[in-house]
């Protein structure tokens, strides 16, 4: 991945931040197993596409606490992001898989703390994932070392006729030695997908739920960092398949993930992960109820 970022300061503000490559989304669905990826422009999404723009937008701030960006972008739902190198686990979770990811799009920003010394921001945007016409907005605050967030996504999934809805909180707390965050996610059908799933003589249910809770415990070395990155997971879909693509099949289950990592310079890290799902139903590869992954990672940014 090579990132690309540069504009124009003074009274009015014009950027851009570009980065081009392929992304590895190892989830714990698919234990790392799946293609590399790239911005696929004639699917809306991030496909098997090879080496190709994982995203790239423009910005521009006409005054100081409004801004406008435009381009390929990445979400603001959620706790973890696509580039899993910033994640404090190398796997992406199961909440995090039925979130958006990265579209084509065009957001608003409303940053009132550097309008009127402020702790809070607001959002609005128009996107095209999966070719759909989206609408999001979403606002956060920041009160006494606690970030919270909280969005909303409206989709129209044109590419697989299944339009929902998500309200999605995300909460991060930095206390001494460690860091804390939660995900809260709740999904629900449109009525079109209702009506599809009805005139397939499908059973199902027209919402679903997941949580995510992550601590980072940290411990500072005579040289560099020591950090013990923990997941615990638990979702609950019913028959909708939200998160597991299982339509029909009433499920839930819970995840576990443990990274130790070594960070000896603020570009260099490298870690090892153990993770674990665990679904009531064999939902995984329509075979499995459990899946364990190992995996290696070594970083180095500049």
């Amino acid at each position: 991945m090579i990132g690309f970022k540069g504009g124009l300061e003074g009274n009015i503000s014009l950027k851009f931040d570009l980065a081009i490559g392929t992304l590895l989304i190892p989830s714990l669905w698919d234990g790392g197993q799946g293609n590399p990826l790239s911005y696929e422009f004639s699917s809306g999404f991030v496909s098997s596409d090879g080496f190709g723009i994982a995203w790239g937008y423009t910005s521009l701030e006409p005054v100081k606490g409004i801004s406008v960006y435009a381009g390929v972008l990445t979400t603001n739902l959620g706790y973890e992001v696509a580039n899993t190198y910033v994640n404090p686990n190398i796997t992406l979770g199961v909440v995090w898989y039925a979130q958006p990811v990265i579209y084509e799009g065009i957001r608003a920003n409303l940053y009132l703390n550097e309008l009127v010394g402020i702790p809070f921001s607001f959002y609005i945007e128009y996107n095209q994932e999966f070719n759909g016409d989206n609408f999001a907005a979403g606002t956060s605050i920041n009160i006494l070392n606690t970030d919270v967030a909280i969005n909303y996504f409206d989709y129209t999934n044109r590419n697989d006729g299944l339009d929902k809805n998500l309200i999605d909180i995300v909460f991060n707390l930095s206390v001494p030695f460690a860091q804390i965050g939660v995900n809260f996610d709740y999904h629900w059908w449109d009525d079109k997908t209702k009506k599809n799933f009805k005139n397939e003589n499908k059973d199902y249910d027209d919402s679903a739920w997941g949580l995510a809770l992550y601590v980072v415990p940290e411990l500072s070395l005579a040289k560099g960092k020591l950090t013990f990155p923990i997941r615990f997971e638990y979702f609950d879909e019913g028959k909708s398949g939200i998160y597991s693509g299982a339509v029909g099949t009433d499920n839930n289950g819970w995840s576990f993930t443990i990274t130790p990592t070594y960070k000896p310079a603020e570009n260099t890290f490298i870690r090892f992960e153990y993770a674990y799902l665990s679904t009531d139903k064999k939902v995984i590869n329509n075979t499995d109820d459990n899946k364990t992954t190992v995996a290696i990672e070594f970083v180095f940014t500049f």
